[in-house]
């Protein structure tokens, strides 16, 4: 019933976008503060191609990586509030400020949601060199070498970091983070044996390779590409959950008309199946739903990252 609420609201919204004189010549930008090749870009390509479809404009991926995507996400910030020019990031845009007081924006009020593409959780990823099968053996690995194994993450205050550090404030494992300026060149190097650890969701290549082994998924469920890796419950590490989002956000100042627009075009891209199944690919669950709902989802987040910060005592200079 909630596909078939959305695709009803979409359908009206966006006839209601080519009655208020949206011009196919203007054309959208997704913002990606991330560098190419990472799930969150690779989510963006995908919904850029079917809402383009769906809104009759050109929708083009801007990668602005940087500063822990302060970049990219304050230039959205400062950008006109027209709908042309939106941020398509994950978590991360959440709870960067929540360890970071010089981040220059509030995830609350700074910019408007426009709607939530995709939910995922992370696969548990070490090299292929260590002399652990489970992630149990793993922890067990990590507490008797304190200091001497690292992870990689997409750099301070990111959703990988976060993840991280929760890991070892739950495992009182003691493992030194090592910040990359993507995802991809973590697991790249996790792979190549440089660093022994990282969680990202898009190792399912470097693991039928024989590069890496997933020791298991941070989500509740088993990822359906993976059905053989368990949950981290499952695995022995019964309170350590973490899932992430990507999704769409606007200047803050854009009109609420515009918005609806932009979420009736989200939500009608995804009941295309070929997105569906595109995301699924991905190691991603699609979502959908209301401005509303992601908003909501940004607090929680904040709240929840808060207390990770606080249990691990995360400090940034």
């Amino acid at each position: 019933m909630k596909a078939v609420r959305w695709i009803g609201v979409a359908l009206l919204a966006l006839g209601a976008w080519t009655a208020q004189g949206q011009g196919s010549a203007e054309r959208i930008s997704f913002v990606v503060p991330f560098p190419a090749g990472g799930v969150t870009d690779l989510a963006a390509r995908a919904l850029a191609e079917k809402m383009a479809a769906a809104t009759g404009q050109t929708i083009v991926v801007e990668n602005r990586p940087g500063g822990g995507s302060r970049i990219g996400i304050e230039s959205v910030v400062k950008a006109p509030p027209d709908g042309q020019t939106l941020l398509f990031t994950n978590t991360s845009y959440s709870i960067l400020p929540v360890v970071d007081p010089g981040a220059r924006y509030k995830p609350e009020t700074s910019l408007a949601p426009v709607g939530m593409l995709a939910s995922y959780g992370l696969q548990f990823v070490v090299a292929e060199k260590l002399p652990v099968k489970t992630l149990r053996e793993f922890i067990d690995y990590a507490r008797a070498r304190p200091g001497q194994l690292s992870y990689g993450s997409a750099g301070p205050g990111s959703g990988v970091h976060f993840a991280g550090e929760y890991f070892k404030a739950l495992t009182g494992a003691y493992i030194v983070h090592i910040p990359y300026r993507s995802t991809s060149a973590a697991l790249n190097d996790v792979a190549g044996g440089i660093v022994e650890m990282t969680l990202d969701a898009t190792a399912k290549a470097y693991a039928e390779a024989g590069k890496v082994r997933i020791l298991a998924v941070t989500s509740a469920q088993r990822d359906p590409r993976l059905p053989d890796v368990p949950t981290t419950a499952e695995a022995g590490l019964r309170d350590y959950q973490f899932v992430s989002w990507v999704g769409l956000l606007a200047p803050a100042a854009t009109p609420p008309a515009t918005l609806a627009r932009l979420n009736a075009a989200l939500n009608t891209a995804l009941a295309d199946p070929q997105l569906k199944r595109r995301l699924q690919e991905l190691g991603l669950n699609p979502e959908g739903g209301s401005a509303a709902r992601m908003q909501q989802q940004i607090v929680d987040d904040i709240a929840f990252h808060r207390r990770i910060a606080a249990q691990a005592k995360l400090r940034f200079e």
